[in-house]
């Protein structure tokens, strides 16, 4: 196989993608590769570091045959392919950079919006720290941290009572975009109602945190390009 760069010494990001028995792999810019697989950037050569689809990315293997096995030579189909279907192989220490910092976002988001039920006053969070190590709740560095928040407050209340505003939420996404928002929509909250259209459509109606309203929305428009119906209850 030809080699495209010299190895360098540094540890890279890879996303991998088993197909056809065969393994396919694109070089990742970490932070950018997050975005793009949660729909915040759409150009997903901005998640390369190497426009190349790659056999064996630690050696520089180029990838053959390509249209064979993805039906197309084009590199941003097949990236986007195995960065959203594939493997994403992060360093432990990139990984737990990013389980620090969705702990801070989670920590934030509950001490903004949640009180504590027994004298309705704020919760510190000097609190929420200390309740997190004794749950030892293990977030996620692939989710966002408002599409952790419902798992961590479940986590804390039976050592720190929580109490969020809720807000519901009624929704319908267009058809091309349903399949899409379904899997986002179900991870802010509890779906009060879900509907599928004769025309592909989805109509649901969503309990969610009060605090987590604007970013649950503007995610929704985000990846309908803004062709959500949206109306608060």
């Amino acid at each position: 196989m030809r080699k495209v760069f010299e190895q360098k010494k540094q540890t890279h990001h890879i996303a991998t993608l088993k197909k056809d028995s065969l393994t396919f792999e694109v070089l990742l810019i970490p932070e950018k590769a997050m975005d793009y697989r949660k729909g915040l950037i759409t150009d997903v050569r901005e998640a390369l570091e190497v426009e190349k689809i790659f056999s064996d990315a630690r050696k520089g293997d180029i990838a053959p045959e390509l249209e064979k096995h993805f039906g197309t030579d084009n590199i941003e189909t097949i990236a986007d392919e195995i960065i959203t279907k594939g493997h994403i192989q992060l360093t432990t220490e990139y990984k737990n950079k990013l389980k620090e910092q969705k702990q801070r976002e989670v920590i934030n988001i509950i001490s903004r919006n949640g009180i504590d039920p027994r004298n309705n006053l704020p919760i510190p969070v000097s609190r929420i720290e200390l309740a997190l190590e004794q749950a030892s709740f293990n977030f996620d560095p692939f989710k966002n941290a408002e599409e952790q928040v419902e798992a961590v407050l479940e986590t804390l209340r039976p050592i720190l009572p929580i109490r969020f505003e809720e807000k519901e939420i009624e929704g319908i996404i267009p058809a091309q975009f349903a399949g899409k928002a379904n899997g986002i929509v179900s991870k802010y909250g509890k779906i009060l109602k879900s509907e599928w259209g004769g025309n592909g459509s989805w109509s649901f109606v969503i309990r969610i945190p009060g605090g987590l309203q604007d970013e649950f929305i503007n995610k929704l428009n985000n990846i309908t390009h803004g062709e959500v119906s949206i109306k608060l209850r």
